[in-house]
């Protein structure tokens, strides 16, 4: 069993849940955290942004970019300092808000697949998984 694999198709199922879910909204699954971020620390710089989702910057300055475009974020008019920061607008706001029902709704049918035993184990084992830093294992 090749976990690479297991755990594409774990993600591309739960992904594929998620935009069905926000299709009406315009909105794609991956989107959905980057805003709850800059929503949450507002202003928010990539960097942040980046290091909470534990990603790249270059992907989530793709990812800033498209949202800014779509007028759901826009760079902090009070920016002073050397990086862009980020705050949502009445409109990225007002989407968070509208997905919301959706997202529970989603979140609901997952993990009812599973048992609460198979629940508790999913998170720890994600947890354990991603604070492992498997560049300084020994064996």
């Amino acid at each position: 069993m090749c976990i690479n694999l297991q755990m594409l198709r774990a993600s591309h199922y739960i992904l594929k849940a998620y935009d069905d879910a926000y299709r009406p909204y315009g909105v794609r699954a991956t989107q959905i955290p980057v805003l709850a971020i800059i929503g949450r620390l507002q202003p928010a710089s990539i960097r942040q942004i980046a290091d909470e989702m534990e990603s790249e910057r270059s992907v989530i300055s793709r990812k800033v970019q498209v949202m800014e475009k779509s007028g759901w974020i826009l760079q902090d008019p009070a920016d002073e300092g050397r990086e862009k920061t980020f705050v949502l607008t009445a409109q990225g706001r007002e989407l968070i808000e509208k997905v919301k029902p959706a997202r529970l709704t989603v979140q609901q049918q997952l993990m009812s697949l599973l048992s609460d035993d198979e629940q508790q184990l999913l998170m720890s084992l994600c947890g354990k998984l991603r604070n492992h830093d498997l560049q300084h294992t020994t064996d």
